[in-house]
This record gives structure tokens, C-alpha cells and sequence, in this order.
């Protein structure tokens, strides 16, 4: 289960102490619905993103972008964060990247100006610090060394990222072992590939990527039945209650999403449908926030944290 006290967070589910327990069956029946679809890879080609990506200048944007892109709920009685792009108002991940187009594009606009509530401001900033730091010290500058230095390799980016990056380390200690939820870092390094054409850039590497660990996903899987929550965190999330970060609740939700994604996954190939990690993330992702079902999946956990 554990290597050098790193969990594998795909091989057995969390604790069921922890507060969530994973049903196999409502994933085999999720896997049936699911087996003749099509799974395409992400774009990433979200409104308010540069158009023009020449491929330094687009994976210091990642890099920069991707290390904040987490917490963008609102406390309750708030707007949601958004920030004018044209004639648009663009909100949640959207939004993120505008106001760093923005800043390319214009001297005097300040990072996160928009309407609404954007948490953890000041705490944004210094990330953004740290990482332009380790960009000019490490990397002389771009961001472009890095993902050289790792051969193009995903899985390499994304422990780089880890590795080396303000913001991207996502390892928190715990009684079952160290869990490497990383996802900013496996985020970071997929996009950096779509946004340049995946394989046609020479990128390899992210077929065993996990799914990333964030809000939504756990949305799809509770809704299905496939991740059941014991009845008292169940009532706080459906409460909008705030769960503390690192407590066993929320490591539990995190880790369940991600050993739920790998039994999905591999009862998809049993069907005849092999789908790459990043692929079935952004399936997941969309059912949880475009699809037309979304509505009816509940409250997505809250916890105040610039991890996911």
C-alpha cells in the first residue's frame, strides 16, 4: 500500500473511519453506462486564455496560473469572483486564467481585480512570489527548461512541479502514510500539453495519470452512490459547512475520488474502452459542472485551502 511511506492512493480506498466508503458496485454500474462512449482529451482552450501560445511564453502562463487555481468558491451570503474579459464576466477556473491574460496584456491591471469574493488574496500573491523566484532561479527564467529538463515527460512535470514549486506540493502527513494528491501538479502538467497539442507537441507520459482530487469530482461519484458519506459529514457538506483542511474527512473525500477514478478506470478497460487518467478527469469534471444532470448532484465539499 505504501512505498518510501508514499500512499497509492489507487490501489485501496481510505480508511472507512475517515468518513467515506467507496461501493464497487455503483462503479461497475457507472462503467456499463459509460463503456461505448468516447472519452476525448481536454483542450484547455477555456474563454479568457491567450490565443497566441508560442510554447515559452504559454508554459510560464501554466505555471503561474495553475498555482492559484484553487478555492474559488465564495463564503456563503458572497458573489462569486469574476473578472471582465471583452464584454464577459468569466468566474471559477475561467477567471483564473483572464486575469493572468489580463496582466500579459495590460501594465496597469492588478491581478484578481474583478467583482466579487475571491479568498486568499494576499496569500495568492505570495505564492505568485515564490514561483516567479524559483522560474528565475532554477529554470533561468522559463518555465520552458522545465518541461525540457523532464523530457516532455508528464509524469515528470508533474513531480517537478512538486518538487520545486511554491504552490504545487500536495503531500500532507497522516496516521495511513503520506497521501501525493499533487493535483495542481498533474493539472499543471496537462495543460501545459493541451494547450500545445498534447502528443503532436512530443508530449507522453499521462495515461496512468491519476484524476485530480478537487470539489467537483466527488459530486459525480456521491450522486452515482459510488463514494457514500457517513450521515454527519454528509450533513455538513449538503450545509455548505466549511471541513477543516487536512482533517480526516477531507483526505478521505480527496483519496476516495482518486481510488474511485482508478476502479472506474480499469472497469472501463475490462469493457473494451482503455481511457487515459486526464481524459476520464475532464468526463467526470464535465458531468459535475456542464452536464445536464449537474444541477441534481448536491453541494461540492468546501474547504479553505490553495490546494484544489
Amino acid at each position: 500500500m505504501t512505498t518510501a511511506g508514499l500512499v497509492d492512493l489507487q490501489a485501496a480506498p481510505p480508511p472507512p473511519e475517515w468518513g467515506v466508503v467507496v461501493d464497487h458496485g455503483a462503479i461497475e454500474a457507472l462503467a456499463d453506462q459509460w463503456a461505448s462512449d468516447i472519452f476525448p482529451l481536454p483542450s484547455f482552450d477555456y474563454p479568457g486564455t491567450p490565443v497566441d501560445r508560442p510554447e515559452s511564453s504559454w508554459f510560464d502562463y501554466v505555471v503561474r496560473a495553475v498555482s492559484v487555481l484553487a478555492c474559488l468558491w465564495p463564503p456563503d451570503g458572497e458573489q462569486m469572483w469574476a473578472v471582465k474579459h471583452g464584454d464577459t464576466w468569466l468566474d471559477d477556473a475561467p477567471g483564473i486564467f483572464a486575469t493572468f491574460t489580463r496582466h500579459q496584456l495590460e501594465a496597469d491591471y492588478q491581478l484578481f481585480s474583478g467583482r466579487g469574493t475571491l479568498q486568499l488574496i494576499p496569500e495568492r500573491l505570495h505564492v505568485l512570489d515564490q514561483v516567479d523566484d524559483v522560474i528565475a532561479d532554477r529554470w533561468q527564467g522559463t518555465a520552458l527548461n522545465l518541461v525540457e529538463e523532464a523530457g516532455r515527460n508528464g509524469t515528470q512535470i508533474a513531480s517537478i512541479l512538486t518538487e520545486s514549486m511554491p504552490g504545487y506540493f500536495d503531500r500532507p502527513s497522516t496516521a495511513a502514510g503520506v497521501l501525493p494528491f499533487d493535483k495542481l501538479a498533474h493539472l499543471g502538467a496537462a495543460i501545459m500539453a493541451a494547450g500545445v497539442g498534447w502528443s503532436q507537441a512530443g508530449f507522453h507520459g499521462y495515461d496512468d495519470f491519476p484524476v485530480y482530487p478537487d470539489y467537483m469530482l466527488p459530486r459525480v461519484f456521491r450522486h452515482c452512490g459510488a463514494m457514500v458519506y457517513e450521515a454527519g459529514l454528509a450533513d455538513r457538506i449538503d450545509r455548505r459547512e466549511p471541513l477543516d483542511a487536512d482533517s480526516p474527512e477531507e483526505h478521505a473525500l480527496r483519496w476516495a475520488t482518486v481510488y474511485s477514478g482508478a476502479v472506474l478506470r480499469a472497469a472501463l478497460a475490462e469493457r473494451g474502452n482503455p481511457v487515459t487518467a486526464p481524459a476520464l478527469d475532464y468526463r467526470l469534471w464535465s458531468e459535475a459542472v456542464l452536464g445536464p444532470d449537474a444541477s441534481l448532484f448536491g453541494e461540492h465539499h468546501r474547504t479553505i485551502t490553495l490546494r484544489y
